[in-house]
Order: structure tokens, then sequence, then C-alpha cells
């Protein structure tokens, strides 16, 4: 049994034990945590935490956290707790999500569509790929980390960010395309080149989760 979903999966029968507000409270700061952060592992182990913490505040009457500065000031103190991620690890969190819903299930909905379509695989399109990568593991973090707690709070900022994140993105695509579109690498037909995707993306994912179930830090507690 993989530790990691062993973990998530009792976090979240335990979690319903909890009265309606401490379960919104602890929501509140483990979607801070995980946008700040992509330790997801280390996530896990505190919202673990929290619902000990929870379940014996509702046992004597109280909510987990009394005032929601409170909340933010555990979540400051305990996010400097989880692990500072490798440029590796950030792969493993793009990679599976690009090719697996980006051009995986992306690429099966637009089939129907445009089943001509042929995707190339150009010198600019590798560019633009190393661009949004670059982008996703940097700057779009820092716009995670300025959408302030809680994040309940701050969905307009948080909207605000995305939409220019993906215009910056759309733009250098643009421009990359532009100057070295026309050295095309490959051509795949869409439906050969989504159910490649579909593949290689799951093929991700299980290794990501596999390499989660190995985390020293759940051995541990499980």
């Amino acid at each position: 049994m993989n530790n990691y979903f062993t973990l998530r999966r009792a976090n979240r029968l335990r979690v319903k034990l909890l009265n309606s507000k401490s379960q919104e409270q602890i929501r509140e700061v483990i979607r801070y945590l995980r946008r700040t952060s992509w330790d997801e592992c280390g996530v896990e182990l505190i919202y673990s935490d929290l619902i000990d913490m929870a379940v014996q505040a509702n046992e004597n009457g109280q909510e987990l956290f009394n005032v929601i500065e409170d909340a933010k000031t555990f979540a400051e103190e305990v996010k400097s707790s989880l692990k500072t991620l490798r440029t590796g690890d950030y792969f493993w969190f793009v990679a599976p999500l690009y090719f697996f819903f980006g051009w995986g299930i992306g690429g099966l909905l637009l089939y129907p569509v445009v089943p001509d379509w042929v995707f190339e695989l150009s010198l600019g399109y590798l560019v633009q790929l190393v661009v949004c990568i670059t982008a996703f593991c940097w700057l779009f973090r820092k716009m995670m980390e300025q959408a302030g707690f809680p994040p309940s709070k701050h969905r307009l900022k948080y909207c605000g960010w995305l939409v220019l994140y993906i215009a910056v993105l759309y733009a250098t695509g643009a421009f990359f395309t532009r100057i070295a579109g026309a050295f095309v690498l490959l051509r795949l037909p869409i439906l050969p080149y989504a159910l490649f995707s579909l593949l290689l993306g799951a093929g991700l994912y299980g290794i990501k989760f596999w390499k989660y179930g190995k985390d020293e830090r759940l051995r541990e507690r499980i």
C-alpha cells in the first residue's frame, strides 16, 4: 500500500469527524500551503496534525482557531517546515499535468472538433515549452505566494494573476513560433499524439505517486 495514499485517505475520512467550522478552517490552511509549496507529502502531514488538534479542540467545545489571524500565523509558521523542492521536483509536478490533462485529455476533446489537425513539434514550440515550465516553476509560484491568506478572500487577485500568466505565455509562444516555428522536427495527427500524451502522463503520475509513497516522513508516521 502506498503510504502517501494511505495518509491522504485517512485525512479525508477523519476530517469529516470535525464540526463544519473547524473543517473550513483546515481547508483554508491546506489550500494556502498547497499554493505556496509543492511539498505534497509535507502538506498531508500538516493536514493530519491539524485534524488531531481540531479533534481535541472540538471535544473541549472549542474551534481549531478562534480568529482568522491565528490560522494565518499557524500557516506562516509551518510553511517554513515544508521541504524546499528542487528543480527536478517541479518537473514531476508540471510534466504529468501537461501531458495527461494538457495534451492527453485536451487532445481527445479537440479531436472530434478538428480531426485533421496535426501537431507540429517545432524548434519554436520546444523553446516555448521551456519558457512555460520555467515560468510555471518560478513566476507562477511567486504569484501564488502573493495571493494572501485566507485563499477564499483573495480569489479575485488569484484570478488576475492567472490571467496575466496565461497572457504572457501566449505572447511568448507566438513570438518564438514566429521566429523558429518553421523548423519542424516532427508531425503527428492529433489522435495518436493525444493517446501518446495520455499514456505518458499516466506513467509520469504513477512514478510521481510512487516517489511520494517512499517519502521517509510518511514512513515514520504510518
